[in-house]
């Protein structure tokens, strides 16, 4: 997933229980499904061809592998298409029944709910917070999408690829993606296979600097396209001609309107699951180029083919959606979405008790008070995810840049009590990063290495150097001035001060800057979230913190992590996969580049009108938003 939108807290996508997420075979308790996918975010460290690193050729090991590589394959891509979840996993769901009464025949209603923050953008190629993915999944299909059990469903593709209907080869390196012929865009004109080949090739262009570019590396010719300018910190000259030369090498391919052809460089089972993502939805070529890169997203501008599409952006103020009248699909059955930016999570609280929203995050100072509330307790919407925040230190800043003084950091910490005073009761402690319900997950990780421990904490500092706590260089913490935010950023630095005798400056920033600064690497200590756009550890590891990972903002390296992690991607086995997994997340919590804080659950009310309102393990910023189209308002 793309990082949590740390500006309220919330997922870029994401939950637990006795079933399947996300087309996982996580159903605990079933012998027979064992294998869970994930989105690979693929970096340079992580990739299935390092195998040839031990000195046999891609070929040989497909000859070698064919039928385990044909066995995970199929096992996951049929846990993809076939197991299903219960959508929400809710633990304590309010006693409205969602699902009573008939839905209006045409579009009726204003739904009135708040982002919590400005979205950074709403260009799908370059979004990866949460506030952006709540938007972009009501104005854009891609050729797949998500049911609301999680499972895969074809969207503008015809019909998911599989060996069966022959849209994957044999070799399984070929993807066939067939096109329903009646998708519009919003502007009535067709969306052809072209517009996807555009998008995606557009994604991995080295200076647009896309989040997500890396997940999907596993395409033939995207790596070398995509970092063809190097990095910041190791820059490259390549002129126009080569950029376009390796552009064209990249596998993907329109054949004609309706036919888009994708190779992989090397198999990846879980692809299917990456083509349902927000960062390869079809783009219009036309519009960009005439609109601009940074303008072609303003309301006006924007052509869509979504159930919805752009009426006003009035930037730190409001978006409206209305339906999109060209639709393909289901219509909405919603005339309006109002989607505020209020970053006070207290005033978005109180215009719902004024009825001027429909739903709203409850603030933590009230969960209790809403809990012992029976009329407001009967409109809670709560549910686990699969969701973890942390505090994430910049590890190329001093003092972070020694790994005792973040477990010094860490180990004073007291995050029971973080769970229990500054989220009132709300989540649960985390001492690792894979959350609980994820396959991966380690329940005594790091509980002992990152339990709570202020003696040993200043031991460590002391070893570091730092017996005078006054010598260390300042300490500042940066957070999105939203939501809860702030009563977290405090907690942090009375648990520092109480201690450890340092002093924390906090520095609050408008939520739209801090992801900008947390995604140019711009803080020392900053509050961080992952959520899982697929329930796997190759979704919460290599590109977070593989020292090449596109997401790795706190600019952790390890080489032993990173070889563990190319251990992990090159194996078919999934036993031995996921504890090649748990190897590579052991290294890195006793490096300590982030101090896991508490695993989330949503904690949500909904007006008694709010109906047909599907919560999923994928939710973004606001709960049910995969499926806003099929939300209504009964006014009786």
């Amino acid at each position: 997933m793309a990082p949590y939108d740390t500006v309220t807290d919330t997922p870029v996508l994401w939950q637990a229980g006795e079933v399947c997420y996300n087309g996982a075979a996580l159903c605990q308790g079933r012998k027979d499904a064992r294998i869970a996918d994930g989105h690979p975010a693929a970096t340079g460290n992580g990739q299935w061809p390092q195998v040839t690193e031990r000195g046999v050729s891609m070929r040989s090991i497909q000859a070698v592998t064919q039928t385990v590589w044909l066995a995970l394959f199929a096992a996951l891509l049929a846990v993809a298409t076939a197991c299903g979840a219960e959508p929400g996993g809710g633990s304590d769901t309010g006693s409205i029944d969602r699902t009573s009464g008939t839905p209006p025949s045409s579009p009726q209603g204003e739904l009135r709910v708040n982002l919590s923050g400005e979205p950074p953008t709403l260009d799908p190629n370059r979004a990866s917070f949460a506030a952006s993915v709540t938007v972009l999944q009501q104005l854009f299909d891609g050729l797949l999408t998500f049911q609301p059990d999680m499972t895969l469903a074809p969207a503008v593709a015809k019909e998911i690829p599989s060996l069966q209907n022959g849209g994957i080869s044999k070799d399984l390196l070929t993807y066939t993606f067939k096109l329903r012929t009646d998708v519009k865009w919003s502007d009535g004109k067709p969306v052809t296979a072209r517009d996807f080949e555009y998008s995606i090739k557009r994604m991995l262009d080295p200076k647009l600097a896309a989040d997500y570019a890396s997940t999907y590396y596993d395409i033939k010719g995207a790596q070398a396209y995509n970092t063809a300018l190097g990095t910041e910190a190791a820059p490259k000259q390549g002129d126009d001609a080569t950029l376009a030369r390796l552009r064209d090498a990249i596998a993907v391919k329109a054949t004609d309107d309706h036919t888009l052809v994708i190779e992989l460089a090397q198999p990846r089972p879980t692809f299917l699951q990456l083509m349902a993502l927000w960062p390869v939805y079809p783009l219009r070529k036309d519009v960009i180029e005439a609109k601009g890169d940074e303008k072609w997203t303003e309301a006006g501008n924007l052509i869509g083919n979504g159930p919805f599409q752009l009426s006003e952006w009035v930037h730190q103020d409001h978006i409206t959606l209305v339906p999109n009248p060209q639709y393909y699909g289901e219509q909405p059955k919603l005339a309006k979405i109002t989607l505020f930016m209020v970053t006070d999570a207290n005033a978005d609280y109180a215009a719902y008790r004024n009825d001027e929203r429909d739903m709203t995050e409850v603030p933590l100072p009230v969960v209790k008070q809403v809990l012992a509330n029976p009329e407001q307790r009967k409109e809670l919407i709560r549910f686990s995810e699969l969701v973890t925040f942390a505090y994430l230190f910049n590890t190329k800043r001093a003092p972070f840049d020694n790994p005792k003084v973040r477990l010094a950091f860490s180990k004073a910490i007291n995050r029971e009590a973080f769970v229990d005073k500054v989220s009132s009761g709300v989540g649960k402690p985390a001492y690792s990063w894979v959350p609980p319900g994820m396959p991966g997950y380690d329940e005594k990780l790091g509980k002992d290495l990152h339990a709570f421990d202020p003696a040993k904490a200043k031991q460590l500092l002391a070893e570091a150097g730092f017996a005078d706590v006054s010598k260390l260089p300042p300490v500042a913490f940066q957070y999105a001035n939203a939501g809860a935010n702030p009563i977290r950023a405090e907690f942090f630095q009375s648990q520092i001060k109480e201690n450890l005798g340092i002093e924390v400056k906090l520095e609050p920033m408008e939520p739209a800057s801090f992801s900008k600064a947390v995604n140019a690497k711009q803080f020392q200590i900053a509050f961080y979230g992952w959520g899982a756009d697929y329930p796997d550890p190759d979704n919460w590891l290599p590109d977070i913190f593989g020292t090449e990972g596109s997401q790795n903002a706190g600019q952790y390296s390890n080489p032993r992590f990173d070889a563990a992690v190319k251990q992990a991607m090159a194996e078919p086995d999934n036993a031995k996969r996921l504890q090649l997994w748990g190897e590579a997340q052991k290294i890195m919590i006793e490096d300590a580049p982030i101090i896991p804080l508490i695993y989330r659950e949503r904690f949500w009310l909904a007006k008694p009108s709010v109906k047909g309102l599907v919560t999923t393990p994928k939710d973004a910023r606001i709960p049910g938003d995969k499926f806003l189209k099929k939300v209504w308002l009964d006014k009786r």
